[in-house]
């Protein structure tokens, strides 16, 4: 369906708003440009609209959707923004179609664990989740062998294989959570307590997939996963998106899922094997998969179909070198509808990412304000990220702008909501040089650049710009510090963890009179510093000599 609304209604409302009571004005008008650029009312205002019960968590594919991609291409416009997709017919659009297929359970399935004291079955979304990515209405698996694979890690170039020595075709693997540095904190390849993209739950499901295997299975640790088994509940019984390959999923195991770390403990131990021992052996190179003599099974009947959602893309030309570009991201997407807590069943997305939406309209009005700029600079409001960075990846699929003319990429996905701070983090600080220009942006503040606080947590590999870095692009992404200036080191990160234990997917992530946007506000400045030197200066940022993403770079620039 088109979601594209006529540009006049946009104007109409945008003067009704600029007039009239903030009060009296409807949801969907744009009152924030009743607010000077990058103000803390302005980012509130966004919010306010972006995460209400009306847009209904924003999930892909829903009427939340149609009124999220409508504001942002009405924000768009009245920023002064030009359509940033040329369409075959050359005619310009603000949306870059992305086709992706939604699988959807028809009816909660039962996973079943048997051994030699008999069967024990297991309930959907309280004790498991699972899904699949093939689109077969039925995928019925029987009596699979459950092998533990360690933590599911096929890395040649780090001389690591927890597959080695066993065919998993017809069999499910039972994989752990992060890297195997994780807990020693010992760098055996892995970055010691920083995960890398092995320790993704999105890398471990595409092994097991093409190592053959019937099914997959993590077990959720909370510590190791970064969020609590609530996170994994959340999103069951909603649809589960990819993009469309061309083998329907055959190349992806049978189901994908998590189990409960009480149900793992429980599964080895009727499989007499002692977790604790086997999973101190998979953090030790030359692991080899143990079989744990326990069968699976499980059906689950899904309805597949191919839809079409939308990346939202606006552009502010450059004067002189109008094909090079600067970029900035955020994800509009969220949960949608979601398990209820006390009743409420909308996990509206506030601060994930109504917030970056928000940055992403304020910087572009900033950029405007302050004159056109020698390069382009473009603002993607990307799809689908909580289905696992679709709309990033459908953009490095199908790149609008060459990767070699892209001079950086900056991506927003959640702006400091709790007061300002000294510090502000880099996620996947010293990968690129891109740190020492926020580093001069956020000085010129009176603030400094710290390094990510929970490298463990894996943050660099869980949103969209990790698809810009793998075509080379050199990216920043960055954090709300955890030094406030209100009650220092301890209560930032009191508050940081009371947000991922309380809100994170849930649905009180919503807006409330406790947000001080004075903080995120302050971090947008230093993004708008950092893109604005580069879109008038002649840089181009690069990769330090280690990063794993150098090569894409000088393959693209040769």
């Amino acid at each position: 369906m088109n979601f594209r609304h006529l540009l006049s209604a946009g104007v109409i409302a945008l003067a009704a708003c600029a007039t009239s009571d903030q009060a009296a004005a409807p949801a969907t008008d744009i009152v924030a440009f009743q607010y000077p650029p990058l103000s803390a009312q302005a980012l509130i205002e966004h919010v306010r609209v972006l995460a209400s019960d009306e847009f209904e968590g924003r999930a892909p594919g829903t009427n939340g959707e149609r009124l999220a991609i409508d504001y942002i291409e009405r924000a768009y416009a009245a920023a002064g923004l030009e359509p940033g997709v040329t369409l075959p017919n050359g005619q310009r659009s603000w949306l870059q179609e992305t086709p992706l297929v939604a699988a959807t359970l028809t009816s909660d399935p039962t996973l079943t664990i048997a051994g030699q004291d008999g069967a024990r079955n297991y309930t959907y979304a309280t004790q498991f989740s699972a899904w699949t990515r093939r689109l077969d209405p039925v995928v019925d698996i029987a009596n699979a062998p459950l092998v533990f694979v360690g933590y599911g890690i096929n890395a040649p170039e780090l001389g690591w294989n927890d597959y080695e020595g066993v065919d998993m075709h017809g069999k499910i693997a039972v994989i752990l959570v992060n890297d195997p540095d994780f807990e020693t904190g010992d760098d055996r390849g892995f970055g010691g307590r920083a995960m890398t993209y092995y320790g993704r739950w999105t890398y471990k499901f595409e092994e097991a997939g093409r190592q053959g295997a019937a099914g997959a299975i993590i077990v959720h640790e909370t510590a190791p996963a970064a969020y609590p088994w609530a996170v994994i509940q959340s999103s069951t019984g909603s649809a589960r998106w990819d993009i469309v390959r061309e083998d329907r999923g055959a190349s992806r195991a049978g189901f994908e899922g998590w189990i409960t770390n009480e149900v793992a403990m429980e599964t080895f131990r009727r499989a007499r094997l002692d977790f604790n021992e086997l999973k101190s052996r998979a953090q030790r190179r030359g692991f080899r998969a143990v079989r744990m003599n326990l069968n699976g099974s499980i059906r689950l009947e899904t309805h597949a179909e191919q839809r079409t959602t939308y990346n939202v893309v606006g552009i502010l030309p450059g004067r002189t070198h109008p094909d090079e570009h600067i970029v900035y991201t955020a994800h509009w997407d969220h949960l949608g509808h979601c398990p209820p807590v006390n009743g409420d069943d909308i996990c509206n997305g506030a601060f994930d990412n109504a917030t970056g939406v928000s940055g992403l309209i304020e910087l572009a009005r900033q950029f405007k304000t302050q004159g056109a700029p020698e390069r382009s600079v473009t603002f993607m409001a990307l799809t689908a990220e909580e289905q696992g960075l679709l709309g990033a990846l459908y953009y490095m699929q199908h790149p609008l702008y060459a990767p070699r003319d892209t001079v950086a990429a900056i991506n927003m996905d959640g702006i400091n909501n709790f007061g300002r701070t000294h510090d502000i983090e880099v996620r996947g600080y010293g990968q690129s040089e891109m740190d020492d220009l926020l580093a001069a942006a956020v000085q010129a503040q009176g603030r400094r650049v710290e390094p990510d606080s929970s490298p463990e947590a894996g943050y660099y590999y869980r949103s969209d710009h990790l698809h810009f870095a793998q075509l080379g692009i050199p990216v920043l992404y960055t954090s709300r510090g955890v030094d406030m200036l209100e009650g220092g080191v301890e209560r930032g990160r009191r508050l940081s963890a009371q947000y991922v234990a309380n809100n994170y997917h849930k649905p009180s992530d919503e807006l409330t009179d406790a947000w001080d946007m004075s903080g995120g506000t302050e971090d947008l400045e230093a993004l708008y510093a950092v893109g604005r030197r580069l879109a008038d200066g002649s840089e181009w940022p690069q990769w330090r000599a280690t990063s794993e993403f150098r090569a894409a770079r000088d393959a693209s620039r040769r």
